[in-house]
């Protein structure tokens, strides 16, 4: 069994008009991008010989606000992702490749706070909350007429208090976040003339290493 992950993050990627010991006032705008593959293949086995076992997504948050007297923001935007998902199903001696094309968009919130520890160095904890409506389609191969459509929604909820920034010079800054925590939730429900699924996906995630990666500022 071969098992290939590639996983691509750029986290953190606020730009702000000015970046100095007093924030209040400055307008902040927020963008965050990651990607995930991973690919499965079996060998040597006759029955999973033709079996696929794929995931690709890709997700994407704009947020945009305005700096506190107190340093804190509240930013305002939306999420946007894609998956398309490759699942092998054994019935009897058939290997189906359950195949699934879901597409979600909604609005995001985020509160957040500047903290100067020193010069150059900052506390910059963060909360995102985001709910969205999901669409799609999923297929099953060397099944006739198996073909479902998909709708459904979600809500997420992630706490980075592990949030540091160092400012480089007066236009980059470097961010590393060393700990998050977060909570999910998706329905979904597929359809087609003759069939009907259901699915609830409840998910609880944290991590004190680098869950987030390091990003970058720039500031203009």
């Amino acid at each position: 069994m071969k098992k290939i992950t590639l996983t691509l993050s750029l986290f953190c990627l606020p730009i702000v008009s000015l970046f100095s010991q007093n924030l209040a006032g400055k307008r902040i705008i927020n963008g965050n991008f990651s990607m995930n593959f991973t690919n499965i293949s079996t060998e040597g086995n006759p029955v999973l010989a033709s079996a696929k076992n794929s995931d690709f997504t890709l997700n994407a948050t704009f947020l945009t606000g305005k700096v506190r007297e107190n340093n804190t923001y509240t930013a305002y935007g939306f999420n946007v992702s894609a998956n398309s998902r490759t699942v092998p199903q054994t019935i009897g001696s058939t290997v189906l490749n359950i195949s699934s094309s879901l597409y979600s968009i909604g609005p995001a919130i985020q509160f957040g706070k500047f903290v100067k520890v020193f010069d150059q160095f900052y506390y910059a904890p963060n909360s995102t909350f985001s709910v969205s409506g999901t669409f799609g389609s999923t297929e099953a191969s060397n099944a006739s007429g198996a073909s479902l459509s998909t709708g459904g929604f979600g809500a997420r909820a992630n706490i980075s208090p592990l949030n540091f920034i160092y400012q480089v010079n007066n236009n980059i800054l470097l961010s590393m976040n060393l700990g998050a925590a977060g909570l999910s939730y998706d329905y979904s429900k597929s359809s087609s003339d003759n069939l009907k699924m259901t699915t609830n996906n409840l998910s609880v995630y944290g991590s004190v290493t680098n869950f987030s990666g390091i990003g970058a500022y720039y500031l203009f």
